[in-house]
């Protein structure tokens, strides 16, 4: 990524936006200045003592608009920003706005806002939630006054569930499919449980049962099967790219979601593709689909059990430094 100008015999970045490694270290660092944005704000660094710029900055882009959560002591909470490139790209892949999301904050002093989020991620109403719809809205905007741009979605932990959603939520409502990058993105789900109890064996035999039984409820529940057939046929062209590390219980449910569909569906595809958009919540709550189940993603597995499973900082290391693997997931819609 960095190349010796002969002029001035200083390191210059030089981004290939159609290659993964790129395109994945440099969202990873505009969402980090996202974060390094409240630090500052929280510590009074301003002008040359701010430390978020360097971030985007040695990337070639500058900061377009900032999210702050509404606020009536005008003490803003940061938890956001649009980042565009200082000067247009030719690349036919590079994007022209870059909607970043920075995870929870967990040494902050108003740290209960970002916990108060994670556990609307929990119950699955996050997309209900006041911050949501101010920025979905937002972010439509963007995209609707550049209609032949490239806008891109990204976000780290609580930050990945935002744009989770936002993404999703477009997707159903434009049929705009937005380049969506989620590192570490929450799935709640018992899997960390169930990995440290069960075979690779077994495990399948657990999900199997599951799948089955998920299958005989969506059929009784009236139009259930029919709606969430709905849904994701709207949501299949779709393919967010997931970045996910097997030692983070956080994420961990994407990686068992993907696999064990996948091997079930070569078994019982007559009950898999049905169950696959299916869960336990969303049948008893009567809810249409829960926002961790996709019909498509790219899933980016490092796999190097290195220490900060959960941390950001893992992508913006270079391949040669990951033990990296990806895969496409695509499901049936029987």
């Amino acid at each position: 990524m960095r190349t010796r100008s002969r002029f001035s015999g200083r390191w210059k970045i030089v981004i290939d936006w159609n290659n993964p490694e790129h395109r994945r270290c440099v969202v990873a660092c505009l969402v980090k200045g996202t974060g390094v944005m409240e630090r500052d704000r929280i510590k009074c660094r301003t002008d040359t003592e701010a430390r978020a710029p360097a971030w985007w900055e040695s990337f070639g882009f500058i900061r377009n608009k900032v999210f702050r959560t509404e606020s009536i002591m005008n003490d803003h909470f940061t938890y956001g920003a649009i980042f565009k490139p200082k000067k247009p790209s030719r690349c036919p892949y590079a994007p022209k706005y870059v909607v970043a999301f920075r995870g929870t904050m967990l040494f902050h002093p108003k740290v209960l806002q970002d916990l108060m989020q994670d556990a609307l991620v929990l119950l699955n109403t996050l997309a209900d939630n006041r911050r949501f719809k101010r920025t979905h809205m937002d972010v439509e905007t963007l995209i609707r006054s550049n209609p032949t741009g490239l806008v891109w979605l990204a976000g780290h932990s609580l930050g990945a569930s935002l744009a989770l959603e936002i993404g999703r939520k477009i997707m159903l409502e434009k049929g705009l499919s937005v380049p969506t990058f989620l590192f570490n993105p929450p799935h709640v789900s018992p899997a960390p449980v169930i990995n440290k109890v069960l075979t690779e064996e077994h495990k399948t035999e657990l999900y199997t049962g599951s799948y089955a039984v998920k299958f005989a409820l969506s059929n009784v529940v009236p139009g259930h099967r029919k709606r969430t057939k709905k849904l994701f046929r709207q949501l299949a062209p779709w393919v967010p790219e997931l970045y996910v590390n097997p030692d983070d219980a956080i994420c961990r449910g994407y990686i068992d979601y993907f696999v064990q569909r996948q091997l079930v569906y070569e078994k019982h595809p007559r009950f898999a593709s049905t169950a696959t958009r299916t869960s336990y919540r969303d049948i008893l709550f009567f809810r249409t689909l829960r926002s961790h189940l996709l019909p498509s993603a790219r899933l980016w597995t490092n796999s190097s059990h290195e220490t900060g499973a959960h941390g950001l900082r893992q992508w913006w290391k270079p391949d040669s430094e990951l033990t990296l693997s990806n895969k496409h997931y695509i499901c049936p819609l029987n």
